[in-house]
């Protein structure tokens, strides 16, 4: 059985900015990943109380203050490193990205074109035609709503859906869920910052070292470096 998560990401600064990350992993091997997910985290001194998501990452005010910035960065590269196995990649990560003000309408619009892409054909038997598809919790959006912009690639694809949509508050037990939305948030933060030109252009080359951003948009590089399977594409709407 093939298991996908979505989650989407947007841009504090950049409004228009929208992005969705699916992460797909073989069901052979979720169980592994979520349990070594769980260890990393609690040996790492986090809360589970608390959730380890991309926007905590690089702010000392948000989740578990009690986790230094560069113990969440060395977290999450143990939490990446768990992608890969010695001969083929765990997980899968494919994200899309498009300008949109409207990001309930994005959401559901380009949800089929991530899906198209990260959904790779479906091989018959011992269950591999079977696909959970599992996205993060937006009050805007209902699991029908997905269900019909999503079921005509799930079919195409050669998927039986497991059930329904499932949707998920994320939290310490939605492990992919957690996947799709660190992996998302830190290309967002790549995209948007390596394209900032207004900021390239106030801060001189020799403060670039000691600049928050800059640092962010470093650590996030060297981050998705870990990633095996990682594709990424543009939305162009003619």
């Amino acid at each position: 059985m093939l298991l996908a998560f979505v989650d989407e990401t947007s841009d504090t600064k950049f409004k228009d900015y929208f992005g969705l990350c699916c992460a797909t992993i073989n069901s052979s091997h979720y169980r592994q990943i979520k349990d070594d997910f769980h260890k990393i985290l609690i040996e790492g001194g986090w809360n589970p109380e608390i959730e380890f998501k991309g926007s905590y990452l690089f702010s000392a005010l948000s989740g578990d203050k009690n986790v230094s910035i560069e113990k969440r960065i060395e977290i999450t590269s143990a939490i990446l490193a768990l992608n890969t196995a010695k001969q083929n990649a765990r997980m899968k990560f494919t994200y899309i990205k498009k300008t949109s003000e409207n990001q309930k309408e994005a959401y559901l619009k380009f949800l089929p074109i991530l899906l198209e892409k990260a959904l790779p054909k479906a091989k018959k038997g011992g269950g591999k035609d079977i696909l959970s598809l599992n996205c993060d919790r937006r009050d805007d959006i209902s699991p029908k709503e997905i269900y019909d912009v999503a079921s005509p690639v799930i079919h195409e694809k050669g998927y039986t859906l497991l059930e329904d949509i499932v949707i998920s508050r994320s939290g310490f037990n939605t492990v992919g869920v957690l996947y799709a939305d660190i992996v998302g948030y830190l290309y967002a933060r790549v995209d948007t910052i390596a394209n900032d030109s207004e900021l390239f252009q106030n801060i001189p080359p020799e403060q670039w070292e000691n600049n928050g951003k800059i640092k962010k948009l470093k650590s996030s590089t060297n981050l998705l470096g870990l990633i095996k399977k990682f594709d990424r594409y543009e939305v162009v709407v003619k």
